[in-house]
């Protein structure tokens, strides 16, 4: 029940968009690299960081508001590509990430929808909304380029 409601302040929220800005707006340089540094169980609250985690996965954002998320997991290699934008509500910046297909690497309570989002915590950390649905919470750091 409690997932429930989360989802439906998050859709509501992220639906009360203002306007567009740069992804976690503390700059424009691009591209812009996140790796996934923390996992955390919706179920258990297991955190997972570093080699523990389940997979590695990065996020590079171009300039050009396209994306490619990789996925290395146990040996193999995966890539989804997109597009995003950034938006700013009364709750803070968020990016919006539309997948050009259906892909395993899309982490989302509607995944029909090919869309997937991430919200903004602090300057340099994204976190994805999937624990609405109970999906891990997966966090991002932006990494130096």
């Amino acid at each position: 029940m409690k997932y429930t409601l989360l989802f439906c302040l998050l859709s509501a929220t992220l639906g009360s968009c203002q306007k567009e800005e740069m992804l976690a707006a503390q700059t424009s340089a691009y591209p812009q690299t996140w790796q996934l540094v923390k996992s955390t169980s919706s179920w258990t609250n297991t955190v997972q960081t570093g080699a523990a985690l389940p997979w590695q996965e990065t996020y590079v954002f171009q300039a050009d508001s396209t994306f490619t998320k990789t996925r290395n997991q146990n040996g193999e290699s995966m890539n989804a590509r997109g597009t995003f934008s950034v938006r700013t509500s009364a709750s803070g910046q968020y990016s919006i990430l539309t997948y050009t297909a259906a892909s395993n690497l899309l982490g989302t309570c509607t995944p029909t929808q090919f869309k997937e989002y991430l919200v903004v915590k602090q300057a340099d950390t994204l976190v994805n909304t999937w624990e609405a649905c109970d999906g891990p919470r997966l966090e991002y750091k932006r990494v130096a380029q």
